[in-house]
């Protein structure tokens, strides 16, 4: 037992000195709390980096074998609106992608994201106005005024027409069966009408006779009349309102429950191909609606011939001549009256637009004007005119949806008749809504809109192949032309990135950590998502937005999935394209993002220190600064010893 422990007392690395054969040192004391501190410092700083990620960082060839890009994007243009707005996406082996719809989203106003709904019903009254008939455009009998018990009573019962000229109840007149042989259009018509079968019989002969009225004044020369006024195009003449300044539409959208509002400019190839059948609507519902209503209630004989167009254009008239009723058609030269168009921000042309006003009325508090500047409702139905007049009919009857009688209501005033369902004789007030819900519904043939710019926002995929993204004005039918001097395309992108997801805030900060830069400046050179103000300082002005993105995935510690965004650098250019209409709508302002993919991906890991290297490195730390101090004691304690022996004459 003795031999065993002497054996290991050979072997020992740490002999003992007797402490009665030692002296401690002011110096080494001062050393030893140093080392100490320094010891306890280091062993903290190990501890913290123990308990701590860290992120290592790879760069190698990309390797995705996803072929497919998701493009995100949310952005704000201030100066245009949706009606003509689109998202187009195109890659280097070209496949494109045009007007891009079913993932995106446009958003009518900045402040409330309020989605672009289509048209719902709306309500409307009216005030009397004077007949146009008491004007002379037609001569003949008039009847005497009934009470209002009288006419509520007349709506029961099939009217009494009388005169020679008068059509007779339940007969077709002669005049409509004539043009049935001429024009099969207008049998299509009818054909169309199903949709007002359960309207009373005066309703559908007005309906019917009235289309009638208008080829018959289509047809018809009236160049040795001159009532009948003519448009700016050639040879085409004029029934609809013309509109010269701010005040006079605004009264008019006072006046009427529905105004639709032609914006045309002479130049425009499309606008001239349109504008005889915009005249047709306006005949239709401007005179021959009225005209058609005096003859079936005997107030005139006068026919046999379509009356020329009320005078709707002439200054100092044309106010005093307004038909009664709820609908007006109406035009504005924008080349001649530009102001108008640019306050209603009027980009292409012809822009067929509907306001819809839920209390017109003539004694104007001006409520309604606010409403008409900030928003309005696009026509983007077939531009025939049957479809026209089928669509101002069918949005009458969202004022008045279980009425039988609302041709008739149409074109009268509160004085005329009831327009009240409770002061209407029950028979002509429906239960249900007189037209289907489908049928009644215009939302298929329009879109509400505002004037407060358009968002849109939304995501495109693509082929992980370099492309562009490009937001533009367009027209799908092809029936606008636009005007480049009028496009403002001032825009801010709120977001613009890649990838399925989109990197969390704190996820930025693994990001941070592997550039070389300072963390300011890779936020202004590289981002993850891009967002910046453009503002358009001169007209006809595009923007060019130039990317250069790389695959970035992140893998944690403990997954074995990794999460992959992608990083971009983005520069922008700005030019104007030529002011040529032939190359319309290239030559169009527009936003476009091209892009192009890194053939690298950055790979970024979060690695954790093992115990036993941690250990290792706590050994290292406590000899380190234990043998450091020894030296440092030994070297002063040397020299200390060594200036002694000066002191008392023993050096050397």
């Amino acid at each position: 037992m003795a031999k065993g422990r002497r054996t290991l007392r050979s072997v020992d690395y740490f002999r003992k000195v007797p402490r009665d054969l030692t002296e401690g040192s002011l110096s080494g004391g001062g050393i030893s709390l140093i080392a100490t501190a320094v010891m306890l410092l280091l062993v903290f700083g190990e501890v913290t980096d123990y308990m701590s990620k860290k992120t290592v960082t790879d760069v190698y060839a990309d390797t995705t074998n996803d072929g497919k890009l998701r493009i995100n994007f949310d952005v704000y243009f201030h100066e245009v609106s949706c009606e003509h707005l689109s998202v187009d996406v195109l890659d280097v082996i070209g496949n494109l992608k045009s007007n891009v719809t079913a993932s995106v989203k446009k958003l009518a106003k900045k402040t409330t994201n309020e989605f672009v709904q289509r048209d719902g019903s709306v309500g409307g009254t009216g005030k009397t106005r004077t007949s146009w008939l008491s004007r002379g455009f037609f001569s003949g009998a008039t009847l005497k005024e009934e009470s209002q018990e009288e006419r509520r009573a007349l709506q029961a019962v099939e009217p009494h027409y009388h005169g020679d000229h008068v059509l007779k109840s339940g007969e077709e007149s002669d005049f409509v069966k004539e043009w049935e042989n001429l024009h099969p259009d207008l049998v299509e018509w009818y054909k169309g009408m199903g949709v007002f079968k359960n309207l009373i019989d005066h309703d559908k002969e007005l309906i019917k006779s009235a289309m009638a009225l208008t080829l018959s004044w289509e047809q018809d020369n009236y160049d040795d009349d001159p009532d009948q006024k003519k448009t700016v195009y050639k040879g085409g003449k004029q029934a609809s309102f013309d509109v010269t300044s701010m005040e006079e539409i605004k009264d008019l959208a006072d006046e009427y429950n529905i105004l639709l509002v032609d914006f045309h400019a002479p130049w425009c190839s499309h606008c001239q191909k349109f504008s005889p059948t915009w005249e047709k609507l306006a005949y239709y519902f401007n005179t021959a609606l009225h005209a058609m209503e005096e003859v079936y209630t005997g107030k005139t004989g006068d026919w046999t011939k379509a009356p020329a167009a009320i005078d709707l254009q002439t200054p100092g008239k044309k106010m005093e001549n307004l038909p009664k009723g709820k609908v007006l058609v109406a035009n504005v030269n924008c080349v001649q009256y530009p102001k108008v168009c640019k306050e209603h921000k009027i980009m292409g042309y012809p822009a067929i637009r509907i306001y819809k006003n839920h209390a017109a009325h003539h004694h104007s508090t001006h409520e309604t004007h606010i409403n008409m500047l900030t928003e309005y409702t696009a026509y983007s139905g077939g531009r025939s005119i049957s479809e026209m007049v089928k669509f101002g009919l069918t949005s009458i009857s969202e004022f008045y949806p279980k009425r039988k009688d609302f041709v008739s209501l149409l074109i009268s005033e509160e004085g005329d008749m009831p327009h009240k369902d409770e002061d209407a004789h029950p028979s002509v007030v429906s239960n249900v809504p007189v037209l289907k819900p489908m049928e009644a519904s215009t939302r298929s043939m329009s879109e509400r809109h505002t004037m407060e710019g358009c968002r849109i926002t939304g995501y495109a995929d693509s082929s992980r192949v370099p492309g562009v993204v490009r937001f533009s004005v367009t027209d799908e039918k092809g029936a606008t032309d636009f005007d480049p001097n009028v496009l403002n395309m001032t825009h801010e992108v709120k977001s613009f990135w890649f990838g399925a997801h989109k990197l969390e805030p704190h996820m930025d900060e693994y990001l941070l950590k592997y550039n070389q830069g300072s963390p300011f400046e890779r936020s202004l050179k590289l981002v993850d998502d891009y967002k910046q103000l453009h503002v358009a300082q001169k007209r006809k002005l595009s923007y060019q937005h130039y990317i250069k993105t790389v695959a970035t995935s992140m893998l944690w510690q403990g997954s074995t999935q990794s999460f992959t965004a992608y990083e971009m650098s983005v520069n922008t250019n700005q030019f104007t394209d030529p002011p040529d209409r032939t190359t319309f709508p290239s030559a169009m302002p527009s936003v476009v993002f091209h892009y192009d993919l890194s053939p690298l991906q950055i790979l970024i890991r979060e690695e954790k220190e093992t115990f036993f290297r941690f250990m290792v490195n706590l050994c290292a730390i406590v000899g380190g600064v234990f043998t450091v101090a020894s030296m440092i004691d030994g070297v002063i304690h040397r020299l200390s010893d060594v200036g002694h022996k000066m002191q008392i004459g023993k050096a050397g």
